[in-house]
């Protein structure tokens, strides 16, 4: 049992990981689909 909540644990902090490299990600492509845009305009 202790080895089967360790597994869970783990994949919940792999989990957390991969949200945070994705929410990262998506703010950078809307801050580039913000920026270019004025830079195409320039």
């Amino acid at each position: 049992m202790r080895e089967v909540n360790i597994m869970i644990n783990f994949n919940d902090k792999k989990n957390r990981k991969v949200v945070s490299i994705v929410l990262i990600a998506v703010v950078i492509l809307l801050i580039v689909a913000m920026v270019l845009p004025m830079m195409l305009v320039r």
